[in-house]
Formats: structure tokens, C-alpha cells, sequence
């Protein structure tokens, strides 16, 4: 059964949450074990130590780049077509929000997706 069978037997939003579902498990998952933590990978770099953290975050981004990469060459997904790419942005405003979420990131101890993990499993610190 292909997405687009899926889709036409359960509709948009079921296929959509069933989808976020299975990613978000997925993630959830791979973080816990390998405590995956984007502070912690830029708080190595900016040591000079290029550890364990470094290299988790370098795994999950090379992941994901080529697995976007490959849903795009072979037709699964047109990445123009994604709401966020539809609409044009600007260097101020990329510069902006980065910075916004980094010092977010650091006042928080953590990544938005780290935190998550820790108040998964009891950490809500």
C-alpha cells in the first residue's frame, strides 16, 4: 500500500497524525538513547572538544539531510511545495529567529527536543 492509497482510505488528517505519530515515536526513541542535545553539541564546539554529542548531532542532520534528499529525487515529496519554502524570507529575519533560539536554548538548558526527552522521563528541570 502506497500514501496515496493510505490517504484515500483514511483521509488527510488521519494519515497525517499516523505519520506524526510514528516520526515522533521514532525520535523519542533514538534521542532518549543516544541524548541527542544540540546545546550540548554547540557548547563542545565552542570548547574545541569534538565528542560523543558532536557527533550524535552530525548523525541525526546527515540523516535527515539524505533522507529529504532521497524522498526528493525520487518523487515522494516536492520540497517547494512545503508551506515554510512557499513563502520568502529574509537574512534579518533567519539571523533573528536563530539567535532567539539560541539564547532560548541556553537560558533552558537545552534544545526544545532534549527537554522533551528529559520531561518524558521524569527530568523537569
Amino acid at each position: 500500500m502506497d500514501i496515496v492509497q493510505l490517504v484515500d482510505r483514511l483521509g488527510e488528517g488521519p494519515t497525517a497524525t499516523l505519520f506524526g505519530l510514528i516520526a515522533g515515536g521514532l525520535f523519542g526513541v533514538a534521542a532518549q538513547r543516544s541524548a541527542f542535545c544540540l546545546r550540548a553539541a554547540a557548547v563542545e564546539v565552542a570548547r574545541g572538544q569534538l565528542g560523543a554529542r558532536l557527533a550524535v548531532w552530525l548523525l541525526c542532520f546527515s540523516t535527515a539531510l539524505v533522507w529529504v534528499q532521497a524522498a526528493e529525487l525520487s518523487g515522494l515529496m516536492r520540497s517547494g511545495d512545503a508551506r515554510i519554502m512557499a513563502v520568502p524570507g529574509s537574512w534579518s529575519g533567519a539571523i533573528a529567529g536563530g539567535l532567539l533560539f539560541g539564547i532560548g536554548m541556553v537560558l533552558a538548558r537545552g534544545c526544545a527536543g532534549r527537554l522533551l526527552v528529559l520531561a518524558a522521563t521524569g527530568n523537569l528541570r
